[in-house]
């Protein structure tokens, strides 16, 4: 059987099949993922173990390293890349015809039909090792960066994560993380998003008194990240809004530069084709994109032309969720695999289907990795590190997790006919994405 896409900017692999009288010659669609398991340094020691932004400008780094969260011997860091690296395994089956017979049986267990659309996911771990493997090292989180940073010993810049990531121009990135939960958290997952130019512009108005608050409030976004106790959401978002445009935290007024607290450019702590040209620094205080104020601040450059683009309202605005774009949809459908293929996968060994904790509202924010990448991004909390229930599916049955992950992620690409099961709360959609529109759109990142 020849498989074969009339897409242009679809990569495809030809596999040969060696017979005795004959060759055969197959053209399988090839999807690139990346196999993201959060954190991986070690913020202990800040003199010399940095975090992960860089500044070209001051020369210095803006943070301490966020090595993510732990309760006992439990730690993000490890569960997370157990997991990812299973992920990884599952994904590669389909990378030979073996492997795929394999990979079928996996499908098997999620569609009621048998005959499934041949393809290879193409996967890459962005780390395959945490600092405990070498806590000797002079720098232990030179491997873990988000952003690019000089080297200690050449000054050389180096590439972070997402560099790498984007490197690797993937169609799909799968960044896997743990929370902690506080007093009555039940446990459970939950999407990360960042939401687009579009609401971020919404809220540059408001902080400026130019738009009514409800705007916010009565919005889909409403449920912002508070990472600064004692602010309401709406002063939070004010805040994150200013560090997207300009670097600068805004005070809690949301009008006024909070001159001391910056958090740098990070369009140009990345190596891609949106950063800006390399004079950029001698633009910093002038009116422009690096004002250092909110009057003369105005988005101008690459990196905003990508942001006012229709592919990243896409990617981060409206879509099958309501709001969130794609982003949303892969997150949220791929939570719906892992709650949906954990029960069927453990009846099958003759257990009654687990209780998992809900999907929870999404975690809203600027972060990194939605942003400043063209993929679209799955960026999951898949569990509480200090709810047993969540870990022991996270590491007890970390294999059902994984071939959950990995059948969603081919559903994603190609879409499945899932099986109905009324008793079970989450119900993936089983829906492929419009990746048609994007074009080229993921090869364009560099």
């Amino acid at each position: 059987m020849v498989f074969l896409s009339f897409l242009p900017f679809r990569k495809l692999l030809f596999i040969s099949s060696f017979c005795m009288f004959s060759l055969v010659l197959e053209a399988v669609p090839v999807y690139r993922i990346a196999v993201d398991p959060g954190h991986g340094g070690v913020a202990k020691d800040p003199k010399t173990q940095h975090g992960d932004k860089y500044d070209s400008v001051t020369q210095t780094y803006l943070e301490t390293y966020k090595q993510g969260t732990e309760h006992g011997n439990i730690t993000e860091r490890k569960v997370v890349l157990e997991l990812a690296k299973e992920v990884h395994r599952i994904l590669k089956l389909t990378e030979t015809e073996a492997g795929w017979k394999e990979f079928e049986g996996y499908l098997k267990l999620f569609s009621k039909k048998s005959d499934f659309t041949r393809v290879v996911l193409e996967s890459k771990l962005t780390r395959e090792s945490s600092f405990d493997d070498d806590p000797s090292s002079d720098d232990p989180n030179a491997a873990y960066r988000l952003y690019d940073f000089p080297d200690p010993k050449t000054g050389v810049r180096r590439k972070g994560r997402l560099s790498k990531i984007n490197e690797q121009k993937p169609w799909l990135v799968l960044s896997l993380h743990l929370n902690p939960a506080s007093k009555g958290q039940t446990g459970g997952m939950g999407a990360v998003l960042t939401p687009g130019y579009k609401t971020f512009s919404q809220i540059k108005k408001i902080s400026e008194k130019k738009k009514s608050p409800n705007t916010f409030v009565k919005g889909p976004w409403s449920e912002w990240l508070v990472f600064q106790s004692g602010w309401s959401k709406l002063e939070n978002a004010m805040a994150d809004t200013w560090i997207y445009l300009h670097g600068y935290w805004s005070k809690k007024n949301g009008k006024d530069t909070d001159s001391l607290k910056f958090e740098g450019y990070r369009q140009n702590m990345v190596s891609w084709r949106y950063a800006d040209d390399s004079n950029w620094e001698k633009q910093i205080g002038k009116p422009g994109p690096y004002a250092t104020n909110h009057s003369d601040f105005s988005e101008t450059g690459k990196f905003w032309e990508r942001e006012k683009g229709k592919k990243e309202e896409w990617r981060r605005e409206g879509g099958r969720e309501g709001f969130g774009g794609d982003n949303h949809y892969v997150t949220k459908e791929l939570m719906r695999f892992v709650q949906y293929g954990l029960p069927i996968q453990l009846k099958e060994k003759d257990s009654p289907y687990p209780e998992l904790g809900p999907i929870q509202k999404p975690y809203i924010s600027t972060y990194s990795l939605p942003t400043y990448t063209n993929a679209l991004c799955a960026f999951i909390e898949i569990g509480y590190v200090n709810r047993s229930r969540d870990i022991k599916y996270l590491t007890q049955n970390k294999k059902e997790t994984a071939i959950s992950l990995a059948v969603g992620i081919y559903s994603l690409f190609v879409g499945l006919d899932v099986k109905k099961k009324s008793e079970l709360p989450y119900h993936p959609k089983g829906k492929k994405v419009n990746w048609e529109r994007y074009e080229n759109y993921f090869d364009e990142v560099l």
